[in-house]
């Protein structure tokens, strides 16, 4: 089959023959329809997630039809639509035992230490594929795993979101926005903060009040819009070289005992917080990483139902792949941009 490659850290994926994947008894075998780029997938080409090792196929954001079964797989078969749960848990650790296999020491991940979806085919555990119904589009089914599951598992599991409660989302881009589609569905107070007015009026229309950060800094208008008391929650999307001030900023913007969900990340990008502040404050400041299986059949049933929409910004054949991780460098998108088959 075809797949984009990537051999080397010092140049682009190419597309070319890599072996067909196989699968065992417990497996399916997916033929890949729609594939997510996510801002992972620039650190990986750069050689900065020690865990990759190449030669190696990216693509962690993916959906298509089940081309073949394993032959002890029931519930699934040849035809169905699916989108894939990167996290293949051990199934014995106590955090899989609890269904938190975004835990597990041991999980590889499909598109991290596992091959993944920028191919034409691509192998998963059937308990991996979620199965969607054919009536949402495949484009916007690819994004469910990762950029729509990691904010559900943000603020539902993480930060535990209450109707009434004011949402802060600082970075309206590929999690951001459906961050800020998930706080609304909570019934929380939803604020955007972004410095693109096309990001902001694209969460405004989600139900949003938007914050331009180049106008005031991002913790005077918070104050503002809140009358002196913060906010309940503040979920950090930015990531990339930007992400020290912005949680320097998201720090300030919390009210007694609130919550910070950082969510993007860069290495070697420190948090630094005043002792005194974070202690006077009682505030809770929480990693969060990706999502479990159930939190990605949730979003499954919310996109099913209507009530979320996954945002993608635009779709790339799958062999433009080096020009769309360039686009999604210089300027990211309000969604995800999605690789096509």
């Amino acid at each position: 089959m075809k797949a984009m490659a990537l051999d080397a850290y010092d140049g682009p994926p190419t597309w070319r023959d890599v072996p067909d994947p196989t699968i065992g008894p417990r497996d399916v075998l997916v033929k890949v329809k729609a594939a997510g780029l996510c801002a992972s997938d620039l650190k990986i080409v750069d050689g900065l997630v020690p865990s990759v090792s190449l030669p190696y196929v990216p693509g962690h954001e993916v959906a298509g039809e089940v081309a073949e079964i394993g032959a002890e797989v029931t519930g699934l078969a040849p035809g169905d639509h699916v989108t894939l749960y990167m996290t293949v848990g051990c199934g014995l650790c106590d955090p899989c035992r609890v269904g938190r296999e975004n835990l597990c020491l041991s999980a590889p991940r499909i598109g991290f230490e596992m091959d993944g979806g920028f191919a034409e085919y691509v192998r998963a555990p059937a308990r991996n594929a979620v199965k969607i119904d054919s009536s949402v589009p495949l484009i916007q089914a690819a994004v469910l795993p990762d950029a729509v599951a990691t904010c559900h598992h943000a603020l539902t599991w993480k930060a535990k979101v209450r109707a009434g409660e004011t949402v802060v989302v600082v970075g309206v881009g590929g999690l951001g926005i459906h961050a800020v589609q998930l706080a609304n569905l909570m019934g929380a107070r939803v604020i955007a903060a972004d410095v693109e007015p096309e990001k902001l009026s694209a969460a405004e229309g989600f139900g949003a009040e938007p914050i331009d950060v180049r106008v005031e800094a991002l913790p005077a208008q918070v104050n503002a819009l809140t009358h002196g008391a913060g906010a309940d929650v503040v979920v950090e999307c930015v990531g990339g070289s930007a992400v020290t001030g912005v949680l320097g900023d998201a720090v300030k913007c919390l009210k007694l005992n609130g919550r910070l969900m950082v969510v993007g990340y860069a290495y070697g990008a420190p948090l630094t917080v005043e002792t005194s502040d974070l202690i006077y404050g009682q505030w809770n400041i929480m990693g969060t990483r990706a999502s479990t299986l159930q939190d990605v059949v949730d979003v499954v049933r919310l996109v099913e139902s209507g009530r979320l929409t996954p945002v993608v910004s635009e779709t790339v054949a799958m062999e433009g792949l080096s020009e769309a991780l360039e686009t999604l460098r210089r300027n990211p998108p309000v969604g995800r941009i999605v690789l096509t088959t």
